[in-house]
């Protein structure tokens, strides 16, 4: 890659922050045009998109999640802007990258309190809003609670564990979760999240012993079980017929793959490449392969519910290619500065334009992802 890439990727940088640091996240006035859908967003930690059997994976079946593919619509190319848990979340939550928000790393980083959430947006539009969280890093005290009317994060009796790993196990989460969907009326936001395929991975049984040769795979099956609860309460009651369901990672894990065994280290698709699939009542089935991520989700909400949208949200609503319209051709953009806050280490930014992926890096990376999505053949060597 030569002195011209680089330089092409610093001015959209610098324009990307230009732009946006102009926006004031302030709260927009109410929309008296809104729908009274409910909001369901699941997240599930660490989660590889190609264990997905709607994915087609050839490690496992996930009958429930795929129930959810079935009835909407499946992204095939969305992406993670980070690949640790509270970025990633706070590039949900807010529509916002870290660029933006400032939040680049789970230790260390708060969430600050001038930052409009979802939760926040959709509580001053007469949403009652709950989340329930399975991990330690997205603890209350670290800014994503804001707007919650509940945020269940109790993690008392996991004073044992080491912190950084802290959770709940799914089951517990989606429990609590449905004890308070029990007694909601519409309309509410309701946010799960799974911390499960994080590692150590200890899949309780049978799912140990189904899964002794891949515990990771195990730990997916095991969450898409306890989400088979959840969705039966709601196929009986009817409440998928008014929800907007959104189903997505927040990062994956490499289990190997360019030598790194877990996440949060490189910034190759092993860990940058998510499901997502949204589900929106009267909009059927289908794929969409444009290349999509996090920062999206919060303004295709406020889409689909008529909502105003924030004029500081830099992400677009995919609303428009759910319907079968085209997309701008964007720029997108990710980090991964785990090693640099923790080790010192360079930092790795880059972007994604069209099909091309520059990886800024000592040894800068440029790949295809159209004819090599693994990333095995850097392009930038040849044109040295």
């Amino acid at each position: 890659m030569g002195k011209k890439s680089l330089i092409f990727f610093l001015f959209l940088t610098c324009l990307f922050l230009s732009i946006f640091s102009a926006a004031s996240p302030l709260v927009p006035k109410k929309d008296t045009q809104e729908t009274k859908l409910n909001l369901l967003l699941i997240t599930i930690d660490t989660l590889r998109s190609d264990r997905l059997s709607c994915y087609n994976s050839q490690h496992l079946k996930t009958p429930n999640i795929d129930s959810l593919a079935e009835k909407g619509i499946l992204f095939s190319r969305a992406f993670a802007h980070t690949s640790t848990t509270l970025p990633s979340h706070t590039n949900i939550l807010l529509g916002l990258t870290p660029l933006y928000h400032g939040v680049h790393e789970n230790i260390n980083f708060v969430v600050r309190e001038e930052f409009l959430t979802l939760a926040e947006h959709l509580k001053n539009h007469g949403y009652s809003t709950g989340a329930f969280i399975g991990a330690y890093c997205l603890h209350s005290r670290f800014g994503l609670g804001q707007g919650f009317d509940i945020y269940d994060d109790d993690y008392q009796r996991m004073k044992f564990q080491k912190l950084a790993y802290g959770e709940r196990k799914a089951e517990v989460v989606v429990d609590n979760a449905l004890g308070w969907l029990k007694n909601q009326k519409s309309p509410w936001f309701l946010w799960i999240h799974c911390f499960d395929p994080h590692d150590p991975y200890e899949p309780p049984e049978p799912f140990e012993t189904k899964y002794e040769k891949n515990l990771y795979d195990g730990e997916v099956a095991y969450v898409d079980f306890v989400l088979g609860k959840l969705f039966n309460y709601m196929r009986k009651n009817n409440i998928f017929d008014r929800t907007l369901t959104i189903f997505t990672g927040d990062h994956g894990e490499s289990l190997g793959q360019h030598n790194e065994m877990t996440h949060g280290y490189f910034a190759y698709n092993t860990t940058l490449w998510i499901p997502l699939i949204i589900s929106i009542p009267g909009v059927n089935k289908g794929q969409v392969k444009k290349i999509v991520g996090h920062i999206d989700i919060f303004p295709t909400v406020c889409d689909v519910f008529r909502i105003k949208k924030p004029s500081f949200l830099q992400g677009i609503s995919l609303l428009p290619v759910i319907k079968s319209k085209k997309l701008p051709k964007r720029t997108f953009y990710f980090e991964s500065l785990y090693p640099y806050y923790s080790r010192g280490w360079a930092p790795l930014r880059g972007f994604i334009y069209g099909m091309e992926k520059f990886i800024d890096s000592p040894i800068p990376e440029l790949y295809n992802l159209d004819e090599d999505f693994d990333e095995l053949k850097n392009l930038a060597e040849e044109k040295k």
